[in-house]
């Protein structure tokens, strides 16, 4: 009973620990709230939604300037050569009024539609020019030099616009910047019925289309107002929808923060849920997974105080009674050394029950050196089988040994003597009624094989995988020995220590056999 009320308060001053350091947490967390909230999920999540965000836009805008500057003057220039070109292709062969009139307002219909001015001219670089008739790009004609014709053809190279047709280069004059086509075409003269100078012979004129060069025109403005808008309706779509995200996971994360804090005090009726997504789901199952061990936990230690009160509280009674009796009592010689002998008996089951649960502790906490060396495991399971031959003449226990002479193995004597010494105990008080138990040591399949076995009520299908845990038989229904429970659990971690292979084989009605192999050792010649 000691060690139960001692749990509690055990229990009892660790929840208040907890409650204090998270109130002084608490107060430190509050106090630099401001300075930590960004590393929120919920932050983290909208900061890291609004980046991708922008990335993406930043992205798009590089397209398009990579667009504007990369390829737009190209297509531009690309665009009035084929229309120059066109053009050139219909030129008239002579000069007069007929083929010119038709020649104009075919260029007209050009001007206006491709947004050029055109001009056609004769004369030369280093002579005077001679105007046929210019168009601007509304399509209005007339046969005097222009601002326009004579802003652009100072500044372009003569040479190098007209030498090549279908040459298009861009021009920067004080007016504006222009891309300009040019081509020479060969024509013999006519009759003079605008004004001009009647050519004769063959003469050459000269085809000058000018198109304005307006990197951020209309159409182009437009498409920068669009991206402007899209760019602000998917920012702002961004950041809604990131906050949307960010409010539902972290209402999952503090769902499960909050019956976590339930379990942790003591609330095991909470049943966690991951609300649809994977991570969470997977979360959720592991902390119901943990709920189920501390709920089990709880059931076993709760099992084990009054398991283990029962144990001691029997011999100590007898203890107590026995030295009451040698007190009280006169008593003659042969009825004081049994007295006696009960009492050392009950003192010994005491210390075994220490015993037990300082070896599991020494165990499980790795403070346990292990000796390796060539042990002779016949030998030790003979040595081990005698220490029980009281039972044989006590309580009519037979032993049935199988073992072969000298099986040799890498271990450590001690404990694997413990491991034996347990396993046959196990045995001893699980044995059916027919009081055998039987012990075989073997050399097989490169290893030393030792088999405890008992002919009892054997253990379920169900059960058979929790004999090696703490406290297993306090989960059985009816008490039938004395023990700390820990007996198998002992065995299990030095046979793990060894890396031994063991296993329960076992059917219900007909009894159970225990079974581990350890690595063998040749047996080698000796002095």
């Amino acid at each position: 009973m000691k060690s139960h009320g001692k749990n509690k308060l055990t229990k009892s001053a660790k929840s208040d620990a907890v409650a204090a350091e998270a109130e002084s947490g608490g107060a430190a967390v509050r106090t630099h709230k401001d300075k930590i909230a960004f590393r929120s999920i919920k932050w983290l999540t909208v900061f890291s939604l609004c980046v991708y965000a922008i990335v993406i836009l930043a992205l798009l805008w590089s397209l398009f300037f990579i667009f504007l500057f990369g390829i737009y003057e190209p297509m531009q220039a690309r665009e009035l050569s084929n229309t120059g070109i066109d053009a050139t292709a219909v030129f008239p062969d002579r000069i007069d009024d007929k083929s010119m009139a038709l020649y104009k307002t075919r260029m007209k219909d050009y001007a206006r539609r491709e947004n050029v001015a055109v001009v056609v001219f004769t004369g030369g670089a280093d002579e005077d020019y001679s105007m046929l008739f210019s168009i601007d790009t509304l399509g209005n004609s007339t046969s005097e030099v222009t601002e326009l014709f004579s802003e652009v053809l100072s500044a372009i190279n003569f040479d190098a616009l007209f030498d090549s047709d279908g040459n298009v280069i861009k021009v920067k004059s004080d007016i504006g910047t222009f891309l300009c086509y040019g081509s020479i075409n060969t024509v013999s003269g006519g009759n003079d019925t605008a004004g001009t100078a009647e050519p004769q012979g063959e003469d050459r004129a000269f085809l000058f289309i000018i198109k304005p060069y307006h990197l951020l025109d209309s159409q182009t403005l437009i498409v920068i107002y669009a991206l402007v808008l899209c760019s602000i309706v998917v920012l702002t779509l961004a950041v809604a929808v990131a906050i949307v995200i960010a409010r539902y996971q972290t209402k999952n994360i503090v769902e499960i923060s909050g019956k976590a804090k339930k379990l942790a005090d003591g609330d095991y009726s909470v049943v966690f849920s991951g609300g649809g997504c994977d991570e969470y789901e997977i979360l959720a199952a592991a902390l119901n997974s943990a709920k189920a061990a501390i709920v089990s936990t709880e059931e076993l230690q709760r099992d084990v105080i009054a398991n283990v009160s029962h144990d001691i509280r029997t011999p100590l009674t007898m203890i107590r009674a026995y030295a009451e009796m040698l007190r009280d009592m006169p008593l003659d010689e042969k009825k004081r050394a049994k007295t006696v002998d009960v009492i050392i008996d009950e003192a010994d089951r005491l210390n075994v029950l220490a015993d037990d649960f300082l070896n599991l502790s020494k165990l499980q906490s790795g403070v346990v050196d292990f000796e390796y060396e060539r042990v002779n495991m016949s030998k030790l399971a003979r040595a081990v089988v005698a220490q029980f031959d009281i039972f044989t003449e006590r309580d009519g226990i037979k032993f049935e040994c199988d073992i072969d002479g000298n099986v040799y193995a890498e271990c450590d004597a001690s404990r694997i003597k413990q491991v034996l010494y347990n396993l046959i105990g196990n045995a001893v008080n699980y044995r059916g009624d027919d009081n055998i138990v039987t012990v075989a040591v073997k050399s097989a399949d490169g290893g030393a094989t030792v088999e405890v076995g008992d002919h009892g009520k054997g253990i379920s299908p169900e059960e058979i995988d929790s004999v090696w845990e703490k406290y297993y038989r306090a989960t059985q229904t009816k008490r039938t020995t004395v023990g700390s429970g820990l007996g198998l659990t002992i065995c299990k971690n030095i046979l793990d220590a060894h890396g031994a292979q063991y296993d329960v084989r076992s059917e219900v009605g007909k009894g159970t056999v225990f079974r581990f192999k350890l690595k063998y050792a040749e047996e080698t010649d000796r002095a």
